[in-house]
This record gives C-alpha cells, structure tokens and sequence, in this order.
C-alpha cells in the first residue's frame, strides 16, 4: 500500500505501543540525533514504524517514507509501503534510514541489518541493550548487545550510545552507521570531522 497523505487524512487510529512509550527518554535521543543528522537530507526512510509519528519530528526533509509488514505511518507528507523490507525493492538509495526497536524481533536479523545498509546513506538504529532471554515473548534476538549488533552489521559503528531510562530499568542501545571512516564521539565532533572531509576533498 501506498500513501502519501494527498487525501489529507491521518493515522487517526489508537496507537496503544505509542501512547505507552513516546515519553520514553531514548525516543528523545534518537530524535536529537537523527534531526541533526538529517539537516541537509532530501529523503529518509523509517523502517518498521508500527504506526508510530516518528517521522514527524523530521517534516523538514522533503521526502518521507514510513515501510512496515501491517502497520506504515500515514500522514499528509509521507509515503506509506506496507511491505516485508526483507523482499521489498527500493527504487532509491535513501539519505536517512532509521530503524527503531525492530532489529530484536526479526529472525533473520544479520540479513534485514545488511540491507539497512543497503538501502541507507546514514542508518540510525536502536535495540534494547542486554535484556534477559525470555523478558518480552517477541524479543527473538535477546540479549543484543555489541558483540551481536556487530555480526550483523560487519562493521563497527560511527557512534554508539546506551541509553538509560528513568521510569524503567531499561537500557538502550542506539547506533550510528555513518558515510564517514572511523568513529565520533559526539554530534559537534562529527561535524567538524565532516568539514575536514569535505575540505580536504575539495583541496585533492
């Protein structure tokens, strides 16, 4: 299904797992990071988006896409693909991907990763960090940490960072693959990489 809100309507219907999680403080996170990064985007996708705004936060990159198995984001604005990411073919190469809590319930997580990869010039990805086995029946990859997140990707990621929730004892995992070599600490410390980069290039 394809939806690009020219009718103007909504996702009107309730979203219980959002309304239960969307004060949760690494959607804050996420939302920081992915904002900054997305600056300068013309696309982003959002891959397994269970009817969740995500991409509400980034109305300012001009073309957005919402991809899950039953349930894509619908808005005015945003591309809806109600497909299996696995098997579905990409008609582009997307400036942004970000992939939220998903990665944890997919079976063939090292080959959904892969294309993640493909599909992305910047993927953003979050997973929860170190849950028992068992905690959440839908959880088929726990516990996730590093080690596992790095067979499935192949490579380390530019930036990591655990976050720790106050309401729960939780944490989660974010991870940034970036266009760039080497790892950054920081957003302000990518983007001076980023400008040597670009410096440098333009001086070759």
């Amino acid at each position: 299904m394809f939806f690009d809100g020219s009718s103007g309507r909504s996702n009107s219907l309730p979203n219980s797992y959002w309304e239960a999680r969307k004060d949760i403080l690494y959607y804050q996170v996420a939302r920081v990071i992915t904002s900054h990064l997305s600056k300068k985007a013309k696309t982003i996708i959002d891959v397994g988006s269970a009817g969740c705004p995500y991409l509400d936060w980034f109305s300012h990159v001009p073309m957005r896409t919402s991809l899950d198995l039953k349930r894509p984001y619908e808005a005015k604005g945003v591309k809806s693909i109600t497909s299996n990411f696995l098997t579905w073919e990409p008609d582009r190469k997307y400036d942004i991907v970000t992939c939220f809590q998903v990665l944890e319930h997919v079976p063939d997580a090292e080959g959904f990763a892969q294309k993640l990869l493909e599909v992305g010039g910047i993927v953003i990805v979050s997973v929860p960090y170190k849950w028992p086995k068992g905690r959440t029946k839908s959880h088929v990859q726990d516990p996730v940490d590093e080690e596992k997140m790095l067979s499935w990707f192949h490579r380390e990621p530019n930036f990591q960072y655990v976050c720790r929730e106050v309401v729960a004892p939780v944490n989660r995992l974010i991870q940034v693959y970036d266009l760039m070599d080497g790892p950054w600490d920081a957003l302000g410390r990518r983007d001076r990489l980023w400008l040597e980069k670009q410096t440098k290039d333009s001086s070759a």
